[in-house]
């Protein structure tokens, strides 16, 4: 009877790595009292990290029909379920997910990628009463971590999600918005208020020259080059983001954290920048993201 369940579940967890990885080379088979994965008939010896990733989280889906576990009572957590993923292995991941836990009791998805977050968040959305006014009442909860500098260092705390993360379609809008504002804020902000924004604005603008420049590769500084722009300006930029934008540069001698009190100046060169290489998408963007702004303390 085991083995005829081993089997089974099996045959069910192999059906789904076809459909999930598009192709039949890796089948997991019995073995002694557990499984072993094969690619062509032969022992797998090396998977890939996208593999590893839908071997793990189709077999966790699959265990939540054990007898043992009752959906209708249980909590259901999800963390990074998509690491390592393409487009495409992201949107099958996202369609097995549903399907196997919409009927959970609670479900909580932790992510870091904002296409799997935008798969969630539709859906959430669409919940039924997920549109009543009062908070509280609706099913679904949307957080973030809000990370910051510290007189004791780096430190996260869980905070209600930017509503700009759940208004706009795209990170790009997300991380305007917030270069944006802070740029226009009227106070130069201190440590704690500028840590986060070296990474945001090295993103937006590596997002920004990749759509509006699409032919020229290369790295940040190369890209930078080809635009027509005040050369000592757009070396301001290009050093901030250099020096403060990195995990690592913390420990960089030239990474002196008082320097982030500049970040507002940075922004606003930045922003200039972007005005100046696209004025029309610049206005467009201004006009989406340009509510009254409350002072940074």
């Amino acid at each position: 009877q085991k083995l005829q369940n081993y089997n089974s579940l099996l045959a069910e967890l192999n059906q789904d790595l076809h459909s999930y990885l598009g192709h039949a080379e890796l089948q997991l088979e019995v073995r002694d009292t557990g499984y072993t994965i094969a690619r062509n008939g032969t022992p797998a010896r090396s998977l890939s990290e996208g593999e590893m990733t839908a071997i793990a989280l189709l077999y966790f889906l699959k265990t939540l029909k054990d007898r043992r576990f009752e959906m209708d009572q249980g909590l259901v957590v999800l963390d990074d379920p998509v690491s390592s993923l393409d487009a495409n292995a992201l949107f099958m991941a996202f369609a097995f997910i549903r399907r196997c836990v919409d009927e959970a009791s609670q479900i909580l998805i932790l992510t870091h990628n904002f296409a799997m977050f935008r798969q969630v968040r539709n859906w959430f959305h669409h919940l039924p009463g997920q549109n009543k006014k009062d908070v509280t009442k609706r099913p679904a909860r949307f957080y973030m971590l809000d990370c910051s500098l510290t007189d004791q260092g780096r430190r996260s705390c869980i905070a209600p999600l930017d509503p700009l993360l759940e208004q706009f379609e795209s990170e790009y809008h997300y991380l305007f918005a917030r270069v944006y504002r802070r740029a226009q804020a009227n106070a130069a902000g201190g440590l704690e208020a500028n840590y986060i924004f070296p990474n945001m604005a090295r993103r937006l603008l590596e997002t920004f020259l990749a759509f509006r420049r699409p032919q020229h590769a290369g790295e940040l500084r190369q890209k930078l080059q080809r635009i027509d722009f005040d050369e000592t300006t757009k070396l301001r930029i290009l050093r901030f983001l250099h020096t403060h934008s990195h995990a690592d540069a913390i420990v960089d001698p030239e990474h002196d954290p008082s320097a982030l009190g500049e970040a507002k100046a940075v922004l606003t060169d930045l922003l200039a920048l972007i005005q100046h290489e696209d004025a029309a998408h610049y206005d467009a963007m201004v006009a989406l993201v340009d509510p009254p702004v409350e002072e940074v303390p």
